[in-house]
């Protein structure tokens, strides 16, 4: 706004644990880890200090459900957590969000966000005015959310609290690019985009995005995997023996490993 500009960082993405959906998926989410906890846990307290030495503090929000293979994977995700180095400073919170805004009734999540608000709030954001910095914090959520309540700290110092049709303009503005956002993640580790599950157009929608998933993960998600292998790590590496490399070695010596043609 004029010379003032504001923001705060969130962070999307999967659970970082190495996992699978084997076979195919249809109208289910069949989960299977593909490593143990031991062979797990290096790889996530490096993701964590990663994101740590990148963005500063960190605040999980874990929107995993309490159905099939999700509750596997999240339970998963907290006993990591608990377990790791990380558990005295990365605070985590739970809630299944799909069965919370079940029919599209996303105001339910007023009453669950609200006592996390001052987690949130902690993690401070970025203001400049023009002239000086402000405040310098950075809030580095892991989540899909849009965090209303960090906006409307962001809003009130801008000085736009009081101007309720612009602050209802930048939220529509706002979640609409959430959802192009989230479309476009989508389309790269899903070959489709976000599901909706709103109303019968778009149920249709997500049925057909469904059916293009299953032809997604069953037939190309290999082919893709091979070619990220390729790029980080100069070869393929799709063998048993391959998965116990990976787990005991850096990526710089499996790298060096297959450009000698190992």
């Amino acid at each position: 706004l004029d010379d003032s500009v504001s923001s705060f960082i969130q962070i999307r993405g999967s659970v970082p644990l190495f996992w699978e959906q084997p076979g195919l998926q249809v109208g289910s989410h069949r989960v299977r880890m593909s490593r143990g906890f031991e062979a797990n846990a290096p790889a996530f307290d490096r993701h964590f200090r990663t994101l740590k030495n990148l963005y500063g503090k960190q605040i999980i929000v874990n929107l995993l459900g309490a159905k099939e293979g999700e509750h596997m994977l999240s339970k998963a995700f907290q006993s990591h957590l608990k377990a790791s180095e990380h558990s005295a400073d990365i605070k985590m919170v739970n809630f299944d969000y799909h069965q919370m805004v079940k029919g599209g009734k996303a105001e339910k999540l007023h009453s669950v966000l609200k006592p996390q608000v001052q987690k949130f709030l902690e993690c401070g954001f970025f203001y400049f005015d023009g002239k000086e910095v402000k405040r310098f914090q950075r809030s580095s959520c892991k989540c899909c959310l849009q965090f209303l309540q960090m906006l409307t700290k962001q809003l009130e110092v801008l000085g736009l609290a009081e101007k309720p049709q612009l602050v209802t303009r930048f939220q529509e503005v706002f979640r609409s690019m959430w959802s192009v956002n989230g479309d476009s993640v989508s389309k790269i580790y899903a070959g489709t985009g976000a599901l909706e599950g709103k109303a019968k157009a778009g149920k249709l929608k997500d049925g057909a995005r469904s059916v293009t998933r299953t032809i997604q993960n069953n037939f190309f998600d290999s082919s893709k995997q091979e070619a990220i292998d390729v790029l980080l790590l100069g070869n393929t590496l799709n063998s048993d023996l391959a998965d116990k490399a990976r787990a005991l070695l850096t990526t710089s010596s499996l790298r060096g490993m297959c450009l000698s043609g190992f």
